[in-house]
């Protein structure tokens, strides 16, 4: 359990760094859902369709700086990473009062949504849709997964 604590904390500090002048405007974490991998590329018939997929200790953030978004998530190398450092373009799709989706596209390879919303007991929660595909993905995936939130600061995503 130390050792856990001890790596969010770096992870937190090193974000902190690496990412200054920025501010996190809505923290997601552990989500899991259903996933589909089709019968292609890599994927043999036996492991196509529907499975149970989660992100155990995912981290996913909504940062602005000068009015631009990124999303920010740890991967499964426990190495904080940028979407917009990856290729990604960043854009609001929607925004409410207590709803609002971010649109991540990688181009040529993936779209994803995050939605962070407050539930009708007033939890905060988010919801992460990812579609992974085309040449150089060798392995095409579909995915819905859900998890909570910490804090999400509406007001604070640009117009």
């Amino acid at each position: 359990m130390k050792k856990i604590i001890l790596v969010g904390f770096l992870i937190l500090i090193l974000s902190k760094l690496a990412f200054a002048g920025e501010e996190i405007i809505a923290h997601g974490e552990n989500p899991q859902g259903k996933c589909y991998f089709p019968y292609s590329g890599l994927v043999s018939k036996k492991d196509a369709g529907w499975q149970n997929d989660s992100i155990t200790n995912g981290v996913f953030e909504v940062a602005v700086s000068d009015g631009n978004l990124d999303v920010r998530f740890v991967d499964a190398a426990k190495r904080i990473r940028s979407s917009r450092a990856d290729g990604g373009q960043v854009t609001i799709l929607n925004k409410g009062e207590s709803e609002i989706s971010v649109l991540v596209y990688y181009p040529k390879n993936a779209i994803e949504v995050y939605t962070f919303y407050i539930d009708k007991d007033g939890e905060k929660k988010f919801i992460l849709t990812q579609v992974r595909g085309g040449e150089n993905i060798p392995i095409t995936k579909s995915a819905i997964l859900y998890g909570s939130c910490n804090f999400i600061y509406f007001d604070k995503f640009p117009e």
